[in-house]
């Protein structure tokens, strides 16, 4: 850790009044003696996050830097996007709606659209959810492999709602059924007496994946509007997937839906 946090204060020089710096302008920015920045310097420069000119001798940031720092973009990028079509899906059906991705055999909420209607579903970002008791987590499930579910789920399977899966069988019939058909249906699962819908993006440049989903109170929402809610998200499943271009391997014109 040590190591890591002094080449972390290099690369800490680095900025847009100094992209390029010399040997001695570390040295002199950081206070460490020359053995030891010298050291750090060739480390860092052998892994590509300092490139090293052949003329002048001066550092500045490497290409893997450029390739992280693309990726972060890319994943903002793709959040923003879908934030901002989802934020016109809540202002017309009034309902509150969600961004999450996974981490592990959880969903982590990142944004949250609040909806207008009185009745509001709201989990505050930074919420975890098992993914397997939820429209958008198993949504996310579904575009991984066998392998890599069971890879993410605890060696017990976790207890879930019981309207969830209970067992990994029962997990892997549903995510089944999602790759089959693109649809999921559940009642009163992570949260008694709510429902939601909701799909899985997958960006075509990076493989970053989020799940996206509207949620509603079942007692609250008709038949009808609930129909809407599906009308709405898969419009724009469907553009956010050719805007993304989302190597999904089922029909874009599929949402996954259910209750969280």
């Amino acid at each position: 850790m040590s190591a890591l946090t002094n080449a972390i204060e290099i690369l800490h020089c680095f900025s847009s009044a100094r992209p390029d710096l010399s040997f001695a302008d570390v040295m002199a920015l950081t206070g460490k003696p020359k053995s030891s920045t010298s050291r750090l310097l060739r480390s860092l420069r052998d892994c590509g996050l300092l490139e090293q000119d052949p003329h002048t001798r001066r550092y500045r940031p490497g290409l893997l830097t450029f390739e992280l720092g693309r990726l972060h973009r890319a994943h903002d990028d793709l959040i923003s996007t879908a934030e901002r079509e989802l934020r016109e899906v809540c202002a017309r059906t009034g309902h509150t709606g969600y961004i999450a991705v996974l981490d592990g055999y959880e969903q982590v909420v990142l944004r949250i659209v609040p909806g207008s209607n009185p009745l509001r579903v709201v989990n505050p970002p930074g919420q975890r959810t098992p993914a397997p008791a939820t429209s958008n987590g198993r949504a996310m499930l579904a575009r991984l492999s066998d392998e890599d579910v069971r890879a993410r789920l605890p060696a017990t399977y976790p207890k879930l709602p019981r309207n969830s899966p209970q067992s990994f069988k029962q997990l892997m019939a549903r995510l089944d059924e999602i790759r089959r058909t693109g649809v999921s249906e559940a009642a009163d699962e992570s949260i008694e007496g709510v429902g939601s819908q909701g799909f899985a993006l997958k960006s075509g440049e990076t493989g970053e994946m989020i799940g996206i989903a509207v949620s509603y109170s079942v007692q609250a929402t008709t038949a009808a509007e609930r129909a809407n809610v599906r009308r709405e998200l898969v419009a724009m499943a469907t553009k956010l997937r050719r805007m993304t271009g989302d190597p999904i391997d089922q029909p874009a014109t599929r949402v996954q839906t259910g209750t969280r």
